[in-house]
Order: structure tokens, then sequence, then C-alpha cells
């Protein structure tokens, strides 16, 4: 696509004037150029894609080509997008071409904001925003932004809402963090966990008439504030509000006087962060801003001192073989310096907070544990619902089971009890089983044993889209973690580490809980379930 399905419902007039308007000369900078950099992705023979663009309004374009021709940089190439190149092509382009821009996109489709033709997806405008600079606390689109260190920057987004070329970064996290560090030396941004931007275009405008100070007075209980104006700016009159929040409660605000260069707000921030803005006192339009900042009460000192005598022992290395250990010991010594009290209210809340959280992980299942009395089927029981639970509400488009002991019999306790019709279903197992009596026989291979059970108990297979494979040869690796893992959940891929093979749910002491990196747990999988994609590695599928 090289651009919107239809562009009659697209109206891009507001945000041509809305630039246009924040780039009159003197009112937040003195721009007289754009400059462009697209992340581009190119499939063999194909258009060129748009990953992600960054245009930035600037000043000083005296030295610079505007209409020159893109300059590009690199070719990386990415696992998942077969044939396809990636690198970024940058530009400098007078202001005018912004709005040259977006008028030929509304009435053709066609996005060429550097003078050639960029294949975009359905892209939608997004209500402006301002990006204040990072305060104790990130903000992540800063991530994506050029130099937003001193009053924050404006800042308008064309997105695109299907990202549907791009889905391959989405599916497997791995991609993204690939780009991200290849690209890194080549454009100075961190798209690795700003995948809502693939696709996207932004405008930056940041704000160069002036540099706000923001900071606590030597007690905490103000915040001072004072404005350079740059050379050439024509001081005017501001105004500034603060406000700090505790428990979602705003607890202190405060509203300066008119001011030119300098005014103190009344706000106390000696335990809460504090979020400042500065205004124009006539327009009211947004100068600078800072995110949250919190003020130094404590400092934290630790230090660890060497001790003269160092710890001696054997062990035996990776080969087997005895080997002399030898490690330096270290003291400990803490000391915090400045006041550590909370307050009593304070440390109620902590308490609160934990205990609220103890109920929240319990009722999503994000950490259960099961402590069962022995000969109990409660227990299993309750596993396994909690399991089922997992999957109703979190399977609809997916759910993916490792386990070195995964079993038929565990796929009729699980997987079978996904509600959602044709939801991808799958199965991993390591053919291993569980110890068996002494002198017991087992007459038939795992693959047969579990393709009997299957054939006798799976039913109708109503909706069902379920595959079983197993590693079986040399194709693939041993594994010994257990996990369930929603690859396509909403919010992106989500994975439960179970504690314990699902044979063993609820049986003996074992912890479900939620894990991070569930991207990189749901790539792994991706990776072995490719891995075992021949025919001896199938053991069961449901269609």
């Amino acid at each position: 696509m090289t651009g919107l399905q239809s562009t009659e419902k697209l109206d891009l007039t507001w945000l041509s004037e809305r630039i246009e308007s924040l780039s009159q000369p003197g009112l937040i900078a003195f721009y007289d150029h754009v400059q462009i950099a697209e992340i581009v992705g190119t499939p063999k023979g194909g258009c060129p894609l748009n990953v992600f663009t960054v245009a930035v309004l600037s000043e000083s374009a005296d030295d610079q080509n505007l209409d020159s021709n893109p300059t590009f940089d690199g070719r990386i190439r990415i696992d998942g997008f077969k044939d396809w190149s990636f690198g970024v092509a940058r530009t400098y382009r007078p202001l005018s071409a912004i709005t040259k821009a977006l008028k030929t996109f509304q009435e053709s489709g066609v996005w060429q904001l550097t003078g050639k033709p960029l294949k975009v997806g359905a892209l939608e405008p997004q209500a402006a925003s301002f990006v204040p600079m990072n305060g104790s606390f990130d903000v992540p689109v800063n991530r994506l932004l050029k130099n937003n260190f001193w009053a924050g920057s404006h800042l308008l987004r064309l997105a695109d809402p299907s990202k549907t070329e791009l889905l391959p970064f989405i599916e497997d996290a791995r991609r993204l963090q690939d780009l991200s560090s290849q690209i890194f030396p080549l454009l100075p941004i961190e798209m690795a966990g700003m995948s809502d931007f693939l696709g996207d275009i932004i405008f930056q405008l940041p704000v160069l008439l002036l540099n706000a100070n923001m900071f606590a007075s030597g007690d905490g209980t103000d915040v001072a504030i004072k404005v350079n104006w740059r050379e050439g700016a024509t001081p005017r009159k501001l105004r500034a509000a603060a406000r700090t929040r505790w428990d979602s409660m705003l607890v202190d605000t405060a509203f300066s006087p008119e001011f030119v260069d300098q005014t103190t707000l009344p706000v106390d921030r000696t335990r809460n962060p504090v979020e400042t803005e500065i205004f124009d006192a006539q327009s009211g339009l947004l100068l600078a801003a800072s995110a949250e900042t919190v003020a130094l009460r404590t400092i934290d000192i630790r230090f660890n001192p060497i001790r003269p005598e160092p710890r001696l022992f054997t062990y035996r290395d990776a080969s087997g073989n005895p080997t002399s250990g030898r490690l330096q010991v270290m003291a400990s010594f803490h000391s915090v310096v400045g006041d550590v009290d909370e307050g009593a209210a304070r440390r109620w809340h902590s308490q609160r907070r934990q205990l609220d959280e103890v109920r929240r992980l319990e009722a999503t299942k994000e950490f259960v544990q099961y402590l069962p009395t022995p000969g109990a089927a409660i227990s299993r029981q309750r596993a396994l619902d909690d399991v089922r639970h997992l999957i109703q509400v979190h399977g609809e488009h997916g759910v993916d089971l490792w386990d070195p002991y995964l079993s038929a019999e565990d796929l009729l306790q699980t997987l079978f009890w996904s509600p959602y019709a044709n939801s991808n279903l799958r199965g991993i197992t390591g053919r291993e089983r569980p110890p068996v009596a002494c002198g017991a026989a087992r007459p038939n291979t795992f693959e047969v044993e579990q393709k009997a059970v299957l054939a006798q108990n799976a039913g109708n297979l109503e909706g069902l889209k379920l595959e079983y494979r197993c590693r079986n040869g040399p194709e693939g690796w041993a594994f010994h973690d257990r996990f369930l893992i929603f690859p396509k959940a909403n919010s992106g891929p989500i994975a439960w580490s179970l504690g314990t093979s699902v044979n063993s749910l609820g049986s003996a002491h074992h912890i479900l809980q939620k894990v991070g990196n569930a991207a990189l747990i749901s790539g792994a999988f991706d990776d072995l379930w490719a891995a075992l994609d021949r025919p001896q590695h199938l053991i069961w599928r449901s269609w």
C-alpha cells in the first residue's frame, strides 16, 4: 500500500495548520528546515516500506542542501524478513515540504516527504501532544526523539493502526531488538520496546526559544523556575503550574503570577514527585514541561572492602575434574544519609499496597503457590482449574504448552479446554515419561501410546486446532522448563512458568507464576517448533 485504502475521509488540514502555526518564527523556535530520518525496509524487487520516520523541525539550515536526495546507510538483514534489507535514509527539506507532503497524501495516498515515494500503512492522525524532558522517571517516547533535553517538544503523529507488513517484529520481539541494535549506530534511537510506533511518522517540534530549569529549593518545600531566553528571542510573559500526587490524589498544587525569567511555586516536593509546566501567559501555549521528578532526600551509601583472607575450596569443573577455587571475600557496609522517616501514613500505605498486590496476583493467577496435602485431590483440581482459567482468559488467539513430560492425557486436561474455535494450539514434549512401578512393562513406544489415548478420548474435535510434536532425533534440543505461553495476547506475548510438569500440577509443592521476557520465551518456543517441522516429530494433529 502506498497510502490509505481511501483518503476521502482523511482530513489532515488541522495537522498541517498546527505545524504551520507552531513553526511561526519566534513562537517556540526559529525553524527553517526539517531533518528527516526514515528507517526503511525493502523487500527484494519491491518498494521501500516505512518502518519508522521522525521528522525534526530544526534551525540553521545555511550549510544544508535542502533539495538533495536522501542518503542511505546500512544493508541490514533481520530474521523473519526473507529477502528484505533495512537501513536509514536521511535528508533535509524546507519547511514547505511538510505541507506539500500532507496535502499530496490526503489527495492521492502517496507519501513522499523526502521527495521520494515511501510505502506506508493506513495512517491515522493522533491527538497532538507535548513530550517533556525526562525527570526521575523516563518518558518512553524520548527514546525516539532527537535531543529532547531542554524544554520539551510538541509532537504530532501519523500512526499505522494495523502494521500489517511489520507484524513479524511484534510476533517475535527478538527481531525488533536486533533491528534496534543494528540501527542505533546509524540513528541513535531505541526502537526496541517501542513496537507501538512501528510504521508511524512523527513530527517533533522542539522548543528552542528558551531553556527552562525547574528545581527544588534547599528544603524541598518550593519549586524554583528559571528561564534563560536564547539570543535573538523576544522575552515575553509566562505563567507556570506545578502539582504533586500521592496515591492518585492531588496533594499540592500551585499556579504562578506572570513572570519573564524566574518565579517560585510553593509546592512541597519533599516526599512526592512534582510535575511542572510553563505557558505563554497570553496564548496559553505550552513552552516547557518536566516529567515527574523526585527531590533528593536521602543518599544510600554502600561499599564493599575486600577481606584480607580469600575463600579456598575445591569443586568440579565442567569436565568433572577436581579444581581449586579461590574467591575474594568482601565485607558489606551500608549507610543512609538524610531523612529516612517516611511517616506512619506512608508506612501503612506501603503495607496496604503489598496486601493489594498479593490479592491481585492471586486473582490474576500471576503468582499462585500450591501446598497440597498428601493424597488430597482438591489441590490437583485447583491447579488444573487455574491453568484452564488462564487459557480461557488469554488464549483466544493461541496457546503453546511446553513440557518435557507433556502427554496426551495432559493435553486432554489443558489445551482441549480452550473454548475458542480454531484457536492455534501447540504442544511440544520431550518424550519423557514418569517413572513406572518396578517390573512394569511399556509395550509400546511413546508416540504409539499418545496416539492411542487421543484416538480413544479426543471426541468429535469440534472447533479444535491442536498440533502435538516431540523431539525425535538430532533436530532441536533437549529442554527442561515448563511454560504455558500465549503468543498472540492482546498486549503481546505473555507466559507462565508452571513450576512442574502438567502431570503433577497441584500434586506436589510448586509455584505457578507469570514471567518476564515472555516475548523471548515465545520466540524460543517458535524456534524449537520450527526445528521440529518434519514428519518424525509429529505425534498428532486434530485436522
